[in-house]
């Protein structure tokens, strides 16, 4: 079963856009071995991808003896190079995937009167991606429009990840356009109702770009699950994991729309990316004389 997850893309066409294909992501990817409030995942990104995951979330800070690091809001993680580690692993030794790499500094948090700023010097990052996983020679930017770029496009490049940054702060880095749905009430609801209300979410968000799903809630003041530790959350949303993915497969246009579907937690098992995955079977994205092998895989 691992090695599936490990080589999965292997099993699709050339011609899927990476905006069709539907990717199992991992939400606050850098996140593991941060305090209880802070934790999304357990693992670091190597043990992810064995998972089946290939758009992963990093948000960096500083610390005070300038060691760039992973961070989620205030909490500060495991350093940037121990992840680029794992990233230049990736390419050496699994050449058939393509990784997205979502990489910032963490986003300005507003709290009351005053604002949190996080900060990574771009040059310190730029020297650890050339360090670590050479952005001039694996670095896909050889495009206009994310949603014009298929799977083959980047295999035949012989580059293996993009490296997405809203503001292009580092050599190679894109500005892919991409949505990101989110409301407060809604991913701050009770796991039963989260499971019912997001998926409104593909009726209400549209975009060309890549379709940025989360499967998690959300701890927030003021909502019904208030600061509930996201492993406790987890623990009670897998219940109802299958019942959002099977609402997305039955909804034909929730099914085209479908695309990076992000979640906590996703070394846990396989059950969340063997659900993930399945939905590449319905859109058509898997080889003809292959199906049956993907198919049982999943099993």
């Amino acid at each position: 079963m691992a090695d599936f997850y490990e080589s999965w893309m292997s099993y699709i066409r050339d011609d899927v856009k990476i905006t069709k294909l539907v990717i199992p992501g991992a939400h606050n990817s850098g996140s593991y071995g941060m305090n209880k409030m802070a934790e999304c995942q357990r693992d670091g990104l190597l043990t992810q991808f064995k998972y089946g995951c290939r758009q992963f979330c990093l948000r960096l800070d500083t610390r005070k003896n300038g060691e760039i690091v992973l961070a989620h809001g205030m909490s500060k993680g495991d350093s940037f190079e121990n992840v680029l580690k794992d990233i230049k692993t990736v390419i050496d030794e699994y050449p058939s995937e393509i990784l997205l790499l979502d990489i910032r500094e963490y986003y300005d948090q507003k709290i009351g009167p005053f604002t949190l700023r996080y900060k990574a010097d771009k040059s310190a990052v730029n020297d650890l991606l050339e360090k670590y996983i050479s952005p001039e020679k694996y670095a896909f930017c050889d495009f206009d429009k994310i949603g014009d770029v298929t799977l083959g496009d980047i295999r035949k490049s012989g580059k293996r990840y993009i490296l997405i940054n809203e503001n292009e702060d580092y050599n190679y880095s894109k500005n892919c356009e991409c949505i990101l749905p989110w409301e407060k009430q809604v991913n701050g609801a009770k796991a039963e109702h989260f499971a019912a209300k997001t998926l409104r979410f593909f009726d209400d968000y549209k975009t060309d770009g890549l379709y940025w799903f989360q499967t998690q809630q959300t701890p927030n003041l003021g909502t019904e699950i208030g600061l509930t530790p996201p492993y406790k959350l987890d623990e009670d949303l897998r219940k109802y994991f299958v019942n959002i993915i099977n609402g997305i497969e039955e909804n034909p246009f929730y099914l085209e729309s479908a695309n990076i579907i992000a979640g906590d937690f996703m070394t846990e098992d396989y059950m969340k990316a063997s659900a993930i995955l399945r939905l590449n079977i319905p859109k058509g994205n898997v080889k003809s004389e292959v199906i049956e092998e993907y198919e049982k895989s999943l099993s």
